[in-house]
């Protein structure tokens, strides 16, 4: 950062050779960590004690500068070399969370291969380096699309395995209650915060250690600055003293010796007025407070005085003649009228009541035994028409089951024949395959038998060997022949077994099917029976109930204007019940005002006695409160009057001494003291310029907003004001 200075304050070739020639030797320079060494000389009065004595200000000013320009420049080395281990630290940590990253990565890429390994029982070939999340890049810069399209990839993948396992585990384990449920997702989110917190505490105990760290380097950096400015400051300090002492020795001392006795006498006098002064302040305090107390106390015994009379006072009459009181008593009585004309009138009406009921149920009884008759003449009925129902679906389950019963007769039959017929067939069809083969092999066997007519001697050798040969061919043409024929006799024959085997016990099965069918038809139609007779029992009493039905519409009729009365009637009486319920609780709600009235009365009597308690203790406590305030007072009007005497003292004192000051030690003074204020030593120095106020100038000027240096005008903050021991 340029330091910005005015034009006769930037060094020079020459002058900053100068500099670097008067500056300390490089054993203090070897630390870069410690506070920028100063030079031996003050402000460049050194070299002219040594040349002439006199300076000019334009060079004053800009030794200074390059001092404090200097001074900066080992401050920017100090921030550089501390900037550059946060680099490095802030490296090392962005390799360490790289290397975390990837083992997370692979570590997510196992744990799907686990997941996978679970659902399918197959893991994928799949490595972690196939995978598209390119490590170099994705984690080289911040909010990577990159890397969070690796990361979504990896949950979709988590959440696809994660969904399949919750399927399979809710399958096996059935339905999941609310309760468990929602236990689940509470402990899921307080597992997710515990995560949080954690991953938080883990950040936390990092910057803790970090900013420890550069806590110590700091301690470290002002321990070495407070040595090596205690250093510069004894040097500056001596040769400050020195000069001092060398001023004051060349000084005549004339009044020493007669001065002693005057000195005495003065003290003594000082002490003996400051004495009277503070005694004359304790006893104009001590009578004003007594005036105040006096009249105080006539106050209080005054309403001390009419409250004991209003308390001892108050009787019984005085409460019966409050209009409370009154009030009360005229609403007690209008409820107890009411109450008793509510209870006449119930009274009469539940006789009204009881009347109507005796009616109803007289009305009841004659309307049950009408009914009755009707139904049982219509029960007579209806068990004719069921005997006859009966009997007659008996026959006709009868004639049912024998139709079935030769259906299925006829239909095994005809599966018999045409299994039958089916193989017949077959063997018809074996037969003319035989004829064909016959067919085939007739004209050769017929020519060998129409030479085998005449006689065999007058053949020839020749002949006879052909026919021989001829022979031969045939029997070995009928060998080849005859095992293929018997092959297909025996498949024919076994099929022809099988099948007849399999027809007997298919009849036979039918045949206990049958009879089987012909008991549980049996039991169909008994049960028919039964049901049937049910319904018909239902029909005759759902006529009855018709019928029944009617009676009891002309019953509901007469029950719907007698209970037309009734809920006139008890609509009376539940009004007159209203209105006595609402006078009870009237009556109630004025008893409990009179217990409140008489409860808060008591609470009145105890908390008066309380209160008068605690005036007294806070009485005692004002009092001795009172008596510490005017010890106090007192004090400090001694303290005033001794503040007085010493502040007249010391403005004497540096009356004196500003007499016997000399022009050097004015300057000093004028160079430690606030430009600004001219009353406070200068403690804040500027970074950004390098000059020294003190920290009230510089507070002031950060609060009101005037943040600009008041020497050069240039602009600082709070965080450029920094501690100066001069």
């Amino acid at each position: 950062m340029p330091v910005a200075t005015s034009p006769s304050a930037l060094p020079r070739p020459s002058s900053f050779a100068k500099m670097e020639d008067r500056k300390r030797p490089a054993s203090g320079a070897v630390d870069e960590v410690a506070p920028p060494s100063k030079r031996q000389q003050v402000n460049g009065s050194g070299k002219s004690r040594d040349d002439s004595g006199d300076m000019k200000e334009e060079a004053w000013i800009e030794e200074f500068t390059k001092g404090a320009i200097y001074r900066q420049m080992q401050e920017y080395k100090r921030e550089k070399a501390s900037l550059e281990s946060r680099v490095q630290e802030l490296e090392k940590n962005s390799t360490d969370h790289d290397d975390h990253i990837r083992v997370v990565d692979a570590w997510l890429h196992q744990l799907l291969q686990e997941i996978e390994l679970l659902v399918d029982g197959t893991v994928s070939s799949r490595s972690p380096s196939d995978s598209p999340f390119p490590s170099s890049t994705a984690l080289g810069f911040k909010d990577s699309k990159e890397f969070q399209r690796h990361l979504g990839d990896k949950g979709k993948a988590l959440k696809s395995k994660a969904e399949s396992i919750f399927q399979r585990l809710a399958s096996s384990r059935g339905e999941v209650k609310p309760d468990i449920a929602k236990l689940e997702t509470q402990l899921k989110a307080a597992l997710a915060q515990q995560k949080e917190l954690n991953v938080k505490l883990d950040r936390l105990e990092s910057d803790k250690a970090l900013l420890s760290e550069q806590y110590d380097q700091a301690t470290l950096k002002a321990i070495k600055a407070e040595r090596k400015l205690d250093r510069v400051r004894s040097a500056q300090v001596q040769k400050l003293e020195q000069k001092a002492l060398a001023s004051a020795t060349t000084r005549p001392v004339k009044t020493e010796e007669n001065g002693d006795s005057s000195d005495d006498n003065d003290g003594n006098a000082s002490e003996l007025k400051a004495l009277y002064k503070e005694a004359q302040a304790v006893v104009a305090r001590q009578k004003s407070q007594i005036e105040a107390i006096i009249s105080e106390n006539k106050a209080l015994l005054e309403e001390n005085s009419t409250f004991k009379t209003k308390r001892e006072s108050i009787s019984d009459e005085d409460y019966v003649r409050t209009d409370v009181f009154k009030q009360f008593k005229l609403q007690n009585e209008d409820l107890i009228k009411r109450i008793n004309h509510l209870e006449a009138t119930n009274k009469q009406l539940r006789e009204e009541a009881e009347k109507l009921r005796a009616e109803r149920s007289d009305w009841q009884v004659k309307v049950e035994a009408e009914a009755q008759l009707v139904v049982s003449e219509a029960e007579d009925q209806i068990q004719a028409k069921d005997q006859d129902l009966t009997r007659i679906r008996a026959a006709r389950d009868d004639l049912v089951a024998e139709l079935a019963m030769r259906k299925a007769a006829q239909d095994q039959e005809r599966t018999a024949l045409d299994q039958m017929q089916e193989l017949v067939n077959a063997k018809m069809d074996r037969i003319t395959q035989l004829e064909s083969e016959l067919e085939r092999l007739r004209p050769s066997e017929d020519v060998v038998m129409g030479n085998a007519q005449p006689d065999l001697e007058s053949l020839s050798i020749e002949e006879l060997r052909a026919k021989c040969a001829k022979l031969e061919k045939d029997y070995a043409s009928i060998n080849t022949e005859l095992p293929l024929l018997e092959k297909s006799y025996k498949k024919a024959m076994v099929l022809a077994h099988t099948k007849t085997m399999d027809n007997h016990a298919v009849e036979e099965r039918i045949s206990t099917l049958m009879a089987e069918k012909a008991k549980a038809d049996q039991k169909y139609f008994a049960a028919r029976k039964d049901m049937d007779i049910r319904l018909q029992e239902i029909r005759t009493l759902r006529s009855q109930n018709s019928r029944s039905s009617e009676i009891i519409a002309q019953l509901k009729e007469v029950e719907h204007s007698t209970r037309s009365v009734i809920s006139n009637l008890e609509k009376q009486i539940a009004t007159l019940k209203s209105e006595a319920a609402t006078m009870a609780a009237e009556k109630k709600r004025l008893e409990l005002l009179a217990a409140e009235a008489t409860r808060r009365a008591d609470s009145v009597k105890g908390q008066i006695a309380n209160l008068t308690e605690l005036l007294k203790t806070k009485d005692t406590t004002a009092i001795s409160m009172k008596e510490q305030n005017v010890n106090r007072e007192q004090e400090l009007d001694k303290i005033k009057a001794r503040l007085e005497e010493k502040n007249s003292e010391i403005s004497k004192l540096r009356a004196k001494c500003r007499g016997n000051s000399t022009e050097e030690e004015e300057a000093l003074r004028n160079l430690v003291i606030c430009s600004v204020c001219r009353s406070n030593f200068k403690n804040t120095i500027l970074k950004g310029c390098g000059h020294v106020f003190c920290s009230g100038c510089v507070d002031d000027r950060l609060a009101n907003r005037m943040r600009k240096c008041p020497s050069c005008n240039k602009a600082f903050d709070r965080s450029d004001a920094m501690a100066a021991h001069l």
